[in-house]
């Protein structure tokens, strides 16, 4: 990523199974990574399934030289009831 380019990010959740995307022009995304069990991002992971309540946020963290930073101009959630 170049310093002062935009990216957009997206997240995808379906039950358990969660896809995350990214795009240079907010249009055409590309997937990062296999889908994966979200239960396990929780704060409290259970294996049993326990229900520790809804959240959802936006974070970006520096974990090599814990220096580095990111500005978020908006964060938009749709959700779509089945």
């Amino acid at each position: 990523m170049e310093d002062g380019k935009d990216i957009w990010l997206r997240v995808n959740i379906r039950g358990r199974d969660t896809q995350f995307w990214w795009s240079l022009d907010g249009k055409d995304y590309v997937d990062i990574g296999p889908v994966f069990d979200i239960s396990k991002l929780s704060d409290e992971y259970s294996e049993f399934g326990e229900f520790t309540g809804t959240f959802v946020g936006i974070t970006c963290g520096d974990r090599m030289t814990h220096s580095r930073t990111a500005d978020f101009d908006f964060f938009d959630y749709h959700a779509d009831v089945e």
